[in-house]
């Protein structure tokens, strides 16, 4: 009876230590699934389709993304995915990035809506704004509206509300960039004929102000955008949202060229 008892406890401990064994590997694969649905997300340089190089770098709770060879920073906003994954939106609500369970980039662009697999090339760290004065801001704007008349066709005005800039640093460089963001914006929204023709009929004025949060209105044929610099690169609309907000504002559907 001793020897039936022994070998009852040693089958019933062999059949808990196997028990334990066998949970121990799902519940590690759990963990790392569970790890995994954050869809983690990297810093750095990226190269999609072998040919598309941009960056991406993490802002609070949204991104940082720049192509190279243009100067602007496009805030991404991140909603989940199904399988643990993430979607990477710009201010206007379009996908600009998908992100797997476990970390596979696919950037999509206007030319390729079906989406380019990408991969991490390098470091990156996004770059402070750079000093500017008010004379500089005055030149940009001169510049934006002799090259949009000179290449767009389109006679337009910048206006600033340049008292509200002379005592900060900070305000002044979100300004030139929420500026040149309306340049780029207004170029992409007059790619079509249609597009254009309306454009240069509705709009003769862009107005440029300091407020609590980034929006862009008409008022009469005025273009009316507005920044907030406390929120660095949040406080202004992207060009791609000053294009949507003005085909909305106008009444032209984004597909009508």
């Amino acid at each position: 009876m001793v020897v039936l008892r022994f070998l009852a406890s040693l089958f019933c401990g062999a059949a808990l230590t196997s028990g334990v064994l066998a949970e121990q590997p799902r519940e590690a694969l759990e963990a790392r699934l569970s790890s995994d649905r954050l869809g983690r997300i990297e810093s750095g340089t990226y190269l999609a389709g072998d040919r598309i190089s941009f960056a991406l770098d993490a802002s609070g709770a949204n991104y940082l993304l720049s192509f190279s060879g243009s100067p602007e920073f496009f805030v991404l906003h991140a909603d989940t995915a199904s399988l643990g994954g993430r979607v990477l939106k710009y201010d206007t609500g379009e996908t600009a990035l998908q992100v797997s369970g476990w970390g596979a980039l696919t950037l999509y662009t206007d030319n390729n809506s079906s989406g380019l697999p990408a991969v991490r090339t390098g470091d990156f760290t996004t770059p402070a704004y750079s000093a500017v004065s008010l004379n500089e801001i005055q030149d940009v704007a001169a510049e934006n509206s002799s090259e949009l008349g000179s290449l767009e066709r389109v006679a337009i005005s910048f206006n600033v509300e340049w008292a509200t800039l002379a005592t900060s640093g900070q305000a002044r460089a979100i300004a030139l960039d929420a500026l040149e963001n309306v340049a780029r914006g207004i170029e992409r929204f007059c790619r079509g004929v249609h597009r254009h023709d309306v454009f240069a009929r509705r709009i003769a004025t862009v107005t440029l102000a300091m407020a609590g949060r980034p929006t862009v209105t008409l008022e009469g044929k005025n273009l009316f955008v507005t920044f907030d610099p406390d929120l660095g690169y949040e406080g202004r609309v992207s060009s791609r949202s000053i294009a949507f907000a003005i085909g909305m504002l106008l009444s032209v559907p984004k597909n009508q060229s």
